[in-house]
Parts: structure tokens; C-alpha cells; sequence
């Protein structure tokens, strides 16, 4: 059965994220990995303060282990990848609120397209699918020009209306992978009013944490952890942890339990071979240990 990659950048980046909400709550993933690419991440300024991609954002990333040199420039940000089946697709894009019925859509005009082209249905996934809407843009192009573009292409042959509503919207994402320089496919969620967005004459920039934690809507708690428990796999949250510092005791509702469910986190997913089978060094890698030493200092 065909399987499509994901790439997860906030709570998508560990199991507890993956778990903690009811559409994906058990769902089968396979061969999870790192991913890096260039551009930043940081929390939506306008609605419910979730995770977000800035408007310089580069879609061809690149797979990376656990023994990656950490990249100190901040001009690029680490997510987990990892495949699903078309099942479980189709509740990633319930829990990302990805408007109602463009999956369907999509996957309509591809076999369409397919029938079309003479060419067997199920040849290319959706993924590889859409990216055929970047590949036609000059190297000129700026990144957010190119997200602008790839939207309004996707718009001529899918209601263009569903690409102008407040949601995540799937942006398609070329990973070079380790195993003999392949090339993989996969989708990204990247919402439509900001960072990298589709009206790109408004610059809104997105929220720190500290930012976020102070702003009218702060984020739950659980969203928190379930973005920075991405670095019990070794994956580098330094980005979102950033500028954090010790705001008055007010990170102890946000790290709350933070040991316990890192242990969590650990023992759940044993079966991630990627992340192999050092805790404290993948912790050191992702930036907690150096964030939070004295909660981490007996693991």
C-alpha cells in the first residue's frame, strides 16, 4: 500500500504529540528519520499559537543522523519525518484542520491526471504529485514567492476557495535521504495567513516562546512539550526553546512533569532505531539538557 512522508515541525515531532490528540491517537508510522531545511519556525500570531514556518523557507531539506554537527547559524530548523499509510493521512489532515475536502480533491485531480497522462493510478503520490507545482519556478524566485505560486496553481484546479481559509494548507517538500542520495517526496503543514503564507505582501512575523507565553492567547501547555519532546530523538529544539530563559517561575506550568515524560516519550518508542540508544546524548543534541540541567541531570 502506498505510503506518504510527513513532516512534522511542532507537535508532530514526538510520539506524545502524535498520540496526545484523538484523530492520530495510535496510528502506524513507519521509519521515522530527522530531517533539516533551511528557513525558521516560531508560534502563529494570529490563531490558536501553534507552530508555524517563516516566510524564508527552502522546501528541498535533507536527512540527517542523531551524529549531525548542529547547525549554530539558526538559519535552518530540524523536524522528524516519518511515512503513513492513506488511512492515517487522511487523520493527520483532520488533526492539522486542513480544510474539508481537500485531500479528496487533490487526490481526484491526480487520478484524473493519471487516467489522463496514461499513466498507472497510484504511479506518483500526492506528495511527488504537487511538487510537479514548484517545479516549473526559476531559481530567482524567492521562497515565499514560490509558496505564493505553488497556491495559486493548486487553485485553478481545486476550489481555490479552501486555499483562502484560515487553516493549514499541505505544501509539498523534497528530502534528500541518506540511503544512496534518494529523493523522497513528502508534505509539510504551513498555515495560510502568515510566515510563509499566500498573501505575501503582509510580513507578519511569527512569536518566541517567551512572546507567546505573554501574548492574549498563550498556547496549552501540552502543545509546548509536545514540540520540544521531539529532542528525547536527538532532534535540535533549540529554536523553539530560544530566548526562554527564567521567566519568573513562569515556565514551571509549561515543563511540569517534563522528566517524566521524557522517560515517557523514551521507553514508547523504542522501535525508532534512528535515535539510537543514548537518552542523554540525543537530549544534549536537541538543546533540553542545556535548557533544563537540573531537571535532567539524573537521566
Amino acid at each position: 500500500m502506498e505510503k506518504t512522508l510527513i513532516i512534522g515541525y511542532g507537535s508532530l515531532m514526538s510520539y506524545f504529540g502524535i498520540n496526545e490528540r484523538i484523530y492520530t491517537r495510535n496510528i502506524e508510522i513507519f521509519n521515522p528519520f530527522i530531517t533539516r531545511f533551511k528557513g525558521s519556525r516560531g508560534f502563529n500570531t494570529t490563531r490558536g499559537r501553534c507552530m508555524d514556518i517563516g516566510k524564508i523557507f527552502n522546501p528541498e531539506g535533507s536527512q540527517i543522523s542523531i551524529d549531525e554537527v548542529i547547525d549554530e547559524s539558526r538559519n535552518t530548523f530540524e523536524c522528524l519525518a516519518f511515512y503513513v499509510k492513506d488511512g492515517p493521512l487522511q487523520k493527520i489532515a483532520k488533526r492539522e484542520s486542513f480544510p474539508i475536502g481537500l485531500m479528496s480533491e487533490i487526490r481526484s485531480f491526480l487520478n484524473n491526471q493519471n487516467k489522463k497522462d496514461n499513466i498507472q493510478e497510484g504511479m506518483k503520490d500526492i506528495a511527488e504529485f504537487l511538487w510537479t507545482f514548484y517545479a516549473q519556478q526559476d531559481s530567482y524566485t524567492s521562497y515565499q514567492e514560490k509558496i505564493h505560486q505553488y497556491r495559486k496553481k493548486l487553485g485553478k484546479h481545486i476550489t481555490f476557495e479552501i486555499l483562502n481559509a484560515h487553516r493549514y494548507v499541505p505544501h509539498p517538500v523534497k528530502v534528500e535521504c541518506n540511503q544512496k542520495k534518494r529523493i523522497v517526496f513528502g508534505l509539510i503543514s504551513i498555515h495560510t495567513d502568515i510566515g510563509a503564507k499566500k498573501d505575501n505582501t503582509k510580513d507578519i512575523a511569527l512569536m518566541t516562546f517567551r512572546e507567546a507565553i505573554h501574548s492574549d492567547n498563550p498556547p496549552r501547555e501540552l502543545y509546548f512539550k509536545d514540540c520540544i519532546l521531539g529532542g528525547v530523538h536527538g532532534i535540535n529544539v533549540r529554536d523553539i526553546l530560544s530566548g526562554i530563559g527564567n521567566i519568573n517561575g513562569e515556565m514551571d506550568f509549561y515543563i511540569k512533569n517534563l522528566k517524566e515524560k521524557i522517560k515517557e516519550e523514551w521507553n514508547d518508542t523504542q522501535s525508532w532505531r534512528f535515535h539510537g540508544n543514548n537518552l542523554r546524548s540525543n537530549l544534549v543534541r536537541s538543546g533540553l539538557m542545556e535548557y533544563f540541567p537540573e531537571i535532567l541531570k539524573d537521566i
